[in-house]
């Protein structure tokens, strides 16, 4: 079994059985409806890492999560207002790859309510997973403490399925 966590601090970029179908490191707004969850930077390994929840997003009807991972990292900035509640579901309203070449990768997303990421690398690898143990839909975070909703979500160490991958690194 793989663990999220395992396809984040991999030297390689892992080919899943098929390719992905609408590829967010490619297409604009591929990512419209995601629920962003976890980022990491690892300045050591010079890579970063977006943990996706796929549940509600748009233009993936198999599975359930989803990890991309930039080598090479160049830049990882957040910015986002302060919210009132303890936990909130951060969705994709706008995705903006581009890059995809010599010239190295950049993504900025967009999100409802309020927050900005912007990353850029060397390359860049999207997989989209099947995280095992999870509920079919997503938590209701308001009036919640992430330890009570944690088991209903994706997380670094959960084991997954990889369903679909696409690279710019051209493996």
């Amino acid at each position: 079994m793989t663990l999220v966590e395992e396809l984040f601090t991999s030297q390689d970029y892992r080919r899943a059985p098929e390719p992905i179908g609408w590829d967010p490191l490619k297409e604009p707004d591929a990512l419209d409806d995601a629920q962003l969850l976890d980022c990491r930077v690892c300045p050591t390994a010079n890579r970063a890492a977006l943990l996706f929840d796929m549940r509600g997003a748009l233009f993936y009807p198999t599975g359930n999560s989803a990890l991309l991972v930039v080598r090479g990292v160049q830049s990882f900035h957040w910015s986002g207002a302060p919210q009132e509640n303890k936990l909130m579901a951060f969705s994709v309203t706008s995705s903006r790859p581009s890059g995809a070449d010599a010239e190295g990768f950049r993504l900025e997303l967009e999100f409802f309510p309020d927050g900005e990421v912007a990353v850029s690398g060397v390359s860049a690898d999207f997989y989209l997973l099947d995280a095992h143990g999870i509920s079919e839909a997503p938590p209701s975070y308001p009036g919640h403490e992430l330890d009570q909703v944690r088991h209903d979500l994706p997380s670094w160490t959960s084991g997954c399925t990889l369903l679909q991958s696409a690279t710019t690194g051209g493996k």
